[in-house]
């Protein structure tokens, strides 16, 4: 089976001259020309049968799938002649990459407790976000999407909370995504989500909060192809009038290592995640957040080394930095990562539920509990400023970040906190 996706090389923003438009404008214009845009029908000539995203299809030979808001399609086909087709029908106006395997960087769990610790301070004071709640930001009126390994949306942390969730399977194509109460069989996004919105121990609790499960328990990995197909579907959300405000913010703890792919694959795969990230942020005004790695210093993982992520490293509560943090130069920009950091060592929030329903809490330290500490920052600066989003969000962080006077490449303009616009 042949198997690639096809990324719009221009954003819609660009290609139609949209990006001097207020956000509000530009992404209902953004959502109504991607929705006009349609080249299924040359698609459809070669014999590929076209199979709507979150829907089941019997097996069929060639077929496509039309990811409508994010500017892709993925397809498949056993005919090399039918994939070569379609690439030169598609090339023109689009990146051709192959499907890929991404990884979660893998944390390290250092307990588990059978009801929620209390301790004295749950954030450092240097973070703000005792500051925030004071004032009353709590993340309300704020988009946030989580890619992850899912949710478990009756955790004492998350059970008052609407969970918007769907399941994208390891075949999207033969399998539906589904639409259910949030699950999670790793535990790992759980404790991602209650760092970003747990009722008790979550940084910004009012978020509206998306969470799409595309990486598997038994091996933290996932595939290019689910990504795309759950960042599409969290771009869908800008359909609905009430959204189109929201400042939008999307948690990435995945990536890969330069050296799992194949010299062949490098550019392409490259040029692909780029665009997929500048869609994000040119036509939707949406601030990507991706930890930087586990992999120590002089490593990190794509996507968070490209200009248009915020690349986030880790420290501990002394503000010293992890030794698993990731850094350096970026191969693609020439720029040092991580942008910034937060807090990762050591980080207590919800996991999973025992069979008797009880909630179970663990610390777990890793970038990956990082990232969503920025990521519960920047939604409570977005609720304080909702005029805040993608790249003046980001700006905003930066310069308003704790300096630790340390070198760049492991800590980068230092400690995201909130500081009110």
């Amino acid at each position: 089976m042949i198997r690639f996706i096809a990324l719009r090389k221009v954003p819609l923003a660009v290609q139609r001259n949209l990006q001097d438009l207020p956000a509000e404008a530009k992404r209902a214009a953004v959502v109504k020309t991607a929705s006009e845009m349609d080249e299924s029908a040359m698609l459809q000539s070669l014999g590929l049968r076209y199979v709507p995203t979150g829907q089941s299809a019997p097996y069929v030979e060639h077929h496509f799938q039309q990811l409508d808001w994010v500017g892709a399609y993925v397809v498949e086909t056993t005919s090399p002649e039918v994939a070569a087709r379609a690439r030169v029908l598609l090339e023109p106006e689009y990146v051709i990459i192959p499907d890929i395997q991404l990884a979660l960087p893998r944390p390290t769990l250092l307990q588990r407790y059978r009801r929620r610790p209390t301790p004295p301070e749950l954030w450092p004071v240097e973070s703000g976000i005792a500051e925030a709640h004071k004032k009353g930001f709590l993340g309300e009126g704020v988009m946030v999407g989580v890619l992850d390994t899912g949710c478990d949306a009756d955790h004492i942390e998350l059970r008052h909370k609407v969970v918007d969730f769907r399941y994208v399977p390891l075949d999207p194509t033969s399998d539906p995504v589904r639409a259910c109460r949030g699950f999670d069989v790793d535990g790992h996004g759980t404790h991602v989500c209650g760092i970003i919105a747990g009722e008790h121990l979550g940084i910004a609790p009012k978020v509206d909060l998306m969470v799409a499960s595309v990486i598997e328990s038994e091996t933290l990995r996932t595939s290019l192809e689910r990504v795309v197909i759950a960042l599409d579907w969290m771009l869908s959300k800008f359909r609905l009038e009430e959204n189109l405000d929201k400042p939008a913010i999307i948690n990435m703890s995945l990536g890969f290592r330069d050296a799992s792919i194949t010299p062949d694959q490098f550019d392409g795969i490259l040029k692909g995640l780029k665009q997929i990230l500048t869609t994000l942020v040119i036509d939707f005004d949406v601030l990507p957040i991706v930890a930087v790695g586990n992999d120590g210093p002089d490593t990190m993982r794509a996507p968070a080394y490209f200009t248009e992520s915020m690349s986030v490293g880790a420290v501990d509560a002394m503000l010293r930095p992890a030794i698993f943090s990731g850094g350096g130069i970026s191969p693609v920009t020439r720029q040092v990562e991580p942008d910034i950091v937060g807090y990762g060592i050591d980080i207590i929030s919800s996991l999973e539920r025992d069979i008797h329903n009880h909630s179970i809490y663990a610390r777990m330290s890793g970038t990956s509990m990082a990232a969503p500490y920025v990521t519960g920052i920047a939604a409570l600066v977005a609720s304080a400023n909702p005029q805040l989003r993608g790249a003046s969000l980001r700006q905003y962080l930066t310069s308003q970040a704790l300096n630790l006077n340390l070198p760049a490449e492991r800590v980068g303009v230092g400690l995201a906190r909130f500081i009110a616009p």
